[in-house]
């Protein structure tokens, strides 16, 4: 099913590639054969191109803004605070069969042990931080770790991917949503955190991937427009301008996947 829906999204990709160098192409060239055989060539080479930016990159279901703000106050406070043993507590409320350190908790399931890492700073995550965190898990003999921060950038999901242990990269909003969430326990909000500023909410809500549909639409309607009155630059400019729009939809890496089972 999974290889299905993939099928689909890089067809739909195409799709809107293609089109976005047949408008052009069509309306330079005086033969449609050589303007589509072009075409196809070219929107292949993009989407190659396309995908092998975007490799590793996966996502999940968005949060609405305001979870997203209430994500960002609740990992926010829990730095200020450096309330470690929230992790712990939220544990405790499923698991009696908990370890707990004076930062990270162990977990010992059935099947395997796994250590829950918050990492309570303001400063981004680092590989260095990975790989001192990757050291302290050798030496408790655990399976898995689970690390909780308030950015994850793809340099560390790449690095986690190439050590021994197995690794899942939380943040903020992921953390909310896999951790907080799913356990329906919360830390206290003591300190707001900065609203995210309106030109990167705005990009946000015109760039979401339900709007793909009403670009996709709109061009399409100004395509068959242009069909009629071929030598109508206007007609290009806007289809080309709301098929890119459409795609930028598809592409953005504005979700994120982690597994169903974190711990």
């Amino acid at each position: 099913m999974k290889t299905f829906l993939n099928i689909i999204k890089a067809l739909i990709k195409f799709i809107l590639i293609f089109m976005i160098f047949f408008i052009w192409l069509r309306y330079y060239l005086k033969s449609s054969l050589s303007a589509l055989v072009i075409s196809i060539i070219c929107s292949t080479v993009v989407l190659l191109i396309i995908k092998t930016l975007t490799k590793g990159h996966e996502f999940n279901q968005a949060l609405k803004a305001k979870q997203k703000q209430e994500a960002q106050s609740m990992f926010f406070s829990l730095i200020k605070t450096k309330d470690y043993d929230f992790f712990y507590r939220l544990v405790k409320t499923r698991n009696n069969n908990v370890l707990k350190k004076r930062i990270y908790t162990v977990i010992q399931n059935e099947n395997n042990t796994i250590m829950l890492y918050p990492y309570l700073k303001i400063n981004k995550l680092s590989q260095d931080d990975i790989l001192s965190i990757y050291q302290t898990a050798k030496k408790e003999k655990v399976d898995k770790v689970v690390i909780c921060a308030s950015e994850i950038d793809q340099n560390c999901i790449n690095f986690s991917k190439s050590l021994e242990i197995d690794f899942v990269l939380l943040d903020q909003y992921m953390t909310y949503q896999y951790l907080f969430s799913e356990y329906d326990f919360y830390p206290e909000i003591t300190t707001q955190a900065e609203p995210q500023k309106k030109a990167k909410q705005f990009l946000q809500f015109a760039f979401s991937k339900v709007k793909a549909k009403g670009y996709l639409l709109s061009a399409l309607i100004l395509l068959m427009i242009s069909f009629v009155f071929k030598q109508n630059l206007y007609y290009c400019i806007v289809a080309t301008l709301l098929l890119f729009f459409a795609l930028i939809c598809i592409i953005l890496p504005n979700k994120k996947t982690c597994p169903s089972e974190i711990i």
